[in-house]
């Protein structure tokens, strides 16, 4: 096998995150972010995956917490500046009502004080948006298996 196709086979492995818990159903997820194009990108990426399931988009905060309460996700991925309810106020709701739901933040913000307010609010992963691909796929695998905090900046 070339080295190549060595190393994309070590990184689809670590995307997918514990081989223990690949025979176990997919992960549904909750994609919550105001601009359609980034909405659209997540979920091309994350159904790239068979681990992974978008099972809703959603356009603001607040409608991430009714949609999250509705669908109880695995995961939630949501953008700290959007309409009506921040991620960051989505993310404390839907982490009170719903604890073993694993939050993603996903921004464009990449200062300090939002990094550490989104892991007060129960965040498990922070992701630059430049970082959606193979970088948001591990962040929120090692989120759902390892429960420690991620951050792809």
């Amino acid at each position: 096998m070339s080295p190549q196709a060595l190393c994309r086979l070590n990184v689809n492995m670590v995307a997918l995150g514990n081989p223990a818990t690949l025979d176990k159903r997919p992960l549904r997820i909750l994609v919550a972010d105001d601009h359609p194009v980034i909405r659209k990108r997540v979920r091309t990426v994350l159904e790239g995956y068979p681990r992974f399931d978008v099972c809703a988009e959603v356009a603001d905060g607040a409608e991430a917490v009714e949609q999250a309460l509705r669908l109880k996700p695995d995961v939630v991925v949501l953008n700290i500046t959007m309409p009506i309810l921040s991620g960051l106020e989505a993310a404390r709701e839907i982490r009170a009502k719903l604890p073993k739901s694993a939050i993603v933040i996903l921004s464009s913000h990449a200062d300090q004080q939002f990094i550490e307010e989104a892991r007060r609010m129960g965040a498990r992963a922070y992701v630059a948006k430049t970082k959606i691909g193979d970088a948001l796929i591990r962040a929120i695998g090692d989120a759902v298996d390892s429960g420690d905090f991620v951050l792809v900046a």
